[in-house]
């Protein structure tokens, strides 16, 4: 059986460790994908419901390890989230179920979710929102090393839409710098995060294959 890349795989398997290592292991992870997880569970059950369902969520994750059964056939640690979400949305309706006269009644199984935003995207959604905000803190760390950190922050809010004309020229003047190194500097950052992304999505998957499968589908909002 293949294995996940160790560098985060450690982190999904930890949470079979000691209590401690375990404990660190599963903040991290917590940390990192609430806001997916979250995002997920508002969509699917609406903004009433979701929190409870997340702190029940995390609290069986952490209790029955479930992180921990990250079985690499899944194919990526996006995957198998999304799995045990579903499954962890199943159990809650059917527990609801049983303590709910309007069983049939949808509109009380779902709480005041919206019909319109689809879960999975939503959840994609947040998931390469998490991906971008690695790959930022990640290269920023780089650009500080070399003392570009200026100019890496005077290139951040630029990645998001097209700079209005002359802005780029008058950022350059600011920085000392000609107006076409300042435009190739810009285009580089954009590379270096698409790239930075990638390698991050990658270490959560279980092969270059599975990376390049869940990369186009956080791009395209498509699901597997």
């Amino acid at each position: 059986m293949a294995d996940f890349p160790s560098t985060q795989w450690h982190l999904v398997r930890g949470t079979a460790l000691s209590q401690d290592d375990r404990r660190v292991a599963f903040g991290t992870l917590v940390e990192a994908y609430r806001p997916a997880i979250l995002a997920y569970l508002r969509a699917r059950v609406g903004v009433g419901e979701a929190e409870d369902l997340l702190q029940s969520f995390l609290a069986s994750s952490y209790e029955h390890a479930w992180f921990a059964r990250a079985d690499p056939d899944f194919g990526s640690f996006r995957v198998f989230l999304l799995v045990m979400l579903k499954r962890h949305v199943a159990h809650w309706r059917e527990r609801r179920s049983l303590t709910t006269e309007s069983i049939d009644d949808e509109s009380t199984a779902l709480g005041d979710a919206d019909a319109n935003v689809d879960p999975e995207r939503a959840f994609d959604a947040r998931f390469l929102m998490t991906l971008t905000a690695q790959a930022l803190a990640q290269l920023r760390k780089t650009y500080a090393a070399r003392d570009r950190a200026a100019l890496f922050d005077q290139l951040l809010p630029l990645l998001t839409s097209p700079p209005e004309r002359g802005e780029l020229a008058a950022i350059a003047a600011r920085m000392e710098i000609p107006a076409n190194t300042l435009a190739v500097e810009l285009k580089r950052l954009r590379e270096r995060v698409a790239g930075a992304m990638r390698e991050q999505l990658a270490e959560l998957c279980v092969d270059p294959i599975t990376a390049d499968r869940d990369w186009q589908a956080l791009r395209l909002g498509r699901l597997p």
